[in-house]
């Protein structure tokens, strides 16, 4: 039964980031961590890795290099601040500081928040989505909420390519301090064919529907998911 709801947790949320953005750690994330733990942060980041390339080189006609390269410039310190962070809080606590962020992440996308996009900007979101990332597998709010007013297509390529590199150096990271073992290895290896499902529904249904509509779908999920954690983490 876990593992059913796992697969299909996975197609959806990947579904759902081919068509918007993002969705997979926000709608994946929570619900795979009430099935088994240890589905945080490294098995998480590796399915948003293939995601994140298969979207790229779908979205590679709207990419502009320079751009990212300032966020990921950004990420570098953020990434080992994530670390550190997953050194020191014990699993419940970073259970519950994942659900609250969760949250919080949901709330601020419903807020008007006036971002203005330039280097700044662009490397204070990396280095908040690298430590975010690392340590609990959401690092998309922080970057996603730049590029907000763009345009959609261009957004959904920056996105991409940002979260290929950005896990990529991620995961790096987390098997260098051994932070990613044999077992989330194979919970990785399980969930990696739900993603390509996923994103090979989006390129069949993906012109039928505006990312805007499905905001409240992410929203709902994702926060029903971080309740349910908060609770488990509690008891």
């Amino acid at each position: 039964m876990t593992t059913s709801i796992a697969l299909f947790t996975v197609i959806l949320a990947s579904l759902l980031q081919s068509i918007s953005g993002i969705g997979l750690a926000l709608i994946a994330a929570p619900v795979l961590v009430l099935i088994d733990p240890q589905y945080l942060p490294a098995p998480i980041l590796s399915l948003g890795f293939t995601l994140s390339l298969l979207n790229s080189y779908k979205y590679r006609k709207h990419l502009e290099l320079g751009e990212t390269a300032v966020a990921l410039y950004g990420r570098i310190p953020g990434t080992f601040g994530g670390i550190i962070l997953l050194a020191l809080l014990p699993q419940n606590t970073l259970s519950i500081c994942f659900a609250l962020l969760i949250i919080s992440s949901v709330l601020l996308t419903y807020r008007r928040i006036q971002i203005e996009q330039n280097r700044r900007s662009l490397c204070i979101a990396g280095f908040f989505s690298g430590l975010m990332g690392t340590a609990t597998s959401v690092g998309g709010p922080p970057i996603a909420m730049v590029y907000q007013n763009s345009d959609p297509y261009k957004a959904r390529a920056q996105l991409s390519f940002y979260f290929l590199i950005g896990t990529a150096f991620s995961i790096l990271i987390l098997v260098t301090t051994q932070n990613f073992n044999f077992h989330q290895l194979k919970l990785t290896l399980y969930l990696l064919p739900a993603v390509v499902i996923g994103f090979i529904f989006s390129l069949l249904i993906g012109s039928k529907y505006q990312s805007k509509n499905l905001k409240p779908l992410i929203s709902i999920i994702s926060l029903c998911s971080a309740v349910a954690i908060l609770i488990k983490s509690s008891l």
